[in-house]
């Protein structure tokens, strides 16, 4: 088998018209994270949740328009395109875990191009692509051909991720709203599917232009979610939980890459089934204790876990159940209902410092302590998002949920009958943050208004809190060779402040935004004796 190219079987040619069911279409269109830029097909088994991504699915047909050089003659394989893939990759294949039914995929991205001129259905003038029509065109001319076979067939669902090139359009951001209505009208009209159901991807707001233009992205997901609010056939997509390409020279980019793309497909998937994110909770027998030590944990993606796999930790102690009560919020994508025993959370394949944090701790309960512990991360948040006056960008506040989801824990075990305390909140500095000065320079008087708004609120003025770093970007990264020093920001809060200690984590295995699996069992560990070191002083 050729390895970057998903080949059909022999069958492909010859499918029966007397198929039992008709051919399930699914239409992909939008720009360059449509497309798939940035993706590298070599680095796919590098990622455990992804091996085997690129094997052949069978009665899988796929067309394809990509950028101004690529496009396939009629039907073809599911496959690569030009060395990038975008969301069908996995899309498929997580179809295909739920039906066996015959599947068709076709899809028309260009990177860089604009609804308000490029994607208009009346051709948006002569700098256009005219890629409305394009599409359009290579819909009809791949249905045709399933006709010919005499194959029947169903229009399933259009999805759609387009909009960073509009917010920088002075017409395009002001208008996107009115352009995406008229585009979803005329191609459901146009394809005879007035029921048609649309799904319309997030633009991230993990990448550089979630953190340098929050405005514009702003303006672009309120237009999308007023057409999905309006329309009960159109829905949204989250994607700013997802990995993001690293690199120079933007620091944290604006393209999903590899593992971002493997992950985008599953995004979609997961919206068309309308799966439950929110795991249900697990029988938890009610320890024999009388006091909880309810520890807080939040951050951003290292504290979440990104690319820390569980597969790397399967068969060990760290992939069991620990006798540990355990909570948790993942920003806006899933979240626990209720209390369960401390283990990996079933979110990406992956598992954050919380796991060898408490196989730590446990054993130094007292007789008739139990610890505790509730998570609460958004990996594509900022400092920003962590105010308790909120931002200008509302639905990134995360402040709110945060204070709110720590106090109901603390009542629930109270209610519980457990004298719950919360000696200390563990933080983990912002990856986010680090990727551009203007933002490093504020990190500190944000994170001292968040810290101290969180003692406030909890009533607890002397509240400890962790501080753990994050190691300083590179300047092959940032492409910035004056990168703020915002260590010695946060070491001059560390010795200003009674009650927060600042960890150094530098010497941690991590690549330059990411610990991976074995830095961040090491993180765990590390903020579980800094803790240790704390109680000794």
């Amino acid at each position: 088998m050729t390895p970057f190219i998903f080949t059909i079987s022999a069958t492909f040619l010859c499918l029966s018209a007397l198929a039992a069911e008709p051919v399930r279409v699914f239409l992909f269109a939008g720009q360059s994270n449509m497309e798939g830029a940035d993706t590298d097909p070599k680095l796919v088994e590098t990622f455990p949740p992804f091996r085997n991504a690129l094997k052949p699915l069978e009665n899988v047909r796929y067309s394809y328009q990509t950028g101004a050089d690529h496009r396939s003659e009629g039907w073809t394989d599911l496959q690569i395109v030009g060395n990038n893939f975008g969301p069908e990759i996995t899309f498929a294949r997580a179809f295909r875990r739920q039906s066996k039914d015959p599947l068709a995929l076709i899809k028309d991205a260009w990177g860089g191009t604009t609804l308000v001129h490029d994607w208009a259905p009346d051709g948006g003038g002569e700098k256009s692509r005219k890629l409305y029509q394009r599409f359009i065109t290579q819909i009809r001319d791949r249905l045709a051909e399933l006709k010919k076979q005499g194959l029947t067939y169903k229009i399933e669902a259009l999805m759609w991720h387009q909009g960073e090139n509009d917010m920088f359009h002075s017409e395009g951001k002001q208008h996107y709203e009115k352009n995406l209505r008229n585009f979803i009208s005329k191609i459901r009209k146009d394809l005879s599917s007035p029921e048609l159901k649309i799904f319309v991807g997030e633009i991230s707001t993990k990448g550089v232009w979630g953190m340098d233009n929050r405005a514009n992205v702003t303006l672009i997901r309120n237009a999308q979610m007023a057409v999905v609010e309006s329309d009960p056939k159109v829905f949204f997509v989250p994607t700013s939980h997802l990995s993001f390409k690293i690199g120079r020279p933007v620091g944290l980019h604006y393209h999903f890459g590899t593992l971002g793309q493997l992950q985008h497909g599953e995004a979609y998937a997961t919206a068309y089934f309308d799966q439950n994110n929110h795991p249900l909770q697990r029988e938890v027998r009610r320890p024999k204790a009388k006091k909880v030590k309810l520890f807080i944990l939040g951050g951003q993606r290292n504290m979440e876990g990104e690319e820390a796999w569980l597969a790397d930790i399967k068969g060990t102690p760290l992939a069991k159940p620990q006798k540990a009560l355990f909570q948790y919020n993942l920003g806006k994508v899933t979240a626990s209902n209720g209390w369960e025993y401390l283990s990996p959370i079933n979110h990406l394949g992956d598992f954050g410092p919380e796991l060898s944090f408490g196989q730590q701790l446990i054993p130094t309960m007292e007789a008739g302590e139990i610890l505790a512990i509730y998570k609460f991360t958004d990996s594509g948040a900022q400092s920003l998002d962590w105010l308790p006056e909120g931002s200008k960008e509302p639905y990134r506040d995360r402040y709110q949920d945060w204070i709110t989801g720590i106090k109901e824990c603390r009542d629930d075990l109270t209610k519980q009958g457990y004298q719950c305390e919360i000696p200390a909140i563990f933080w983990h500095c912002g990856e986010n943050d680090r990727a551009l000065n203007w933002m490093a320079k504020e990190y500190r008087k944000r994170f001292q208004t968040f810290m101290n708004a969180t003692r406030k609120d909890l009533e607890l003025p002397d509240l400890n809190w962790i501080l753990t770093e994050q190691p300083l970007l590179p300047a092959s990264i940032t492409g910035d060779e004056k990168l703020y020093d915002l260590n010695s920001d946060l070491k001059a809060l560390d010795a200003s402040d009674p009650n927060l200690t600042f960890v150094k984590t530098s010497d941690l295995p991590h690549n330059p935004v990411l610990f991976g699996s074995k830095g961040i069992i090491a993180l765990g560990n590390r903020m579980a004796e800094a803790w240790t070191k704390k109680t000794l002083e």
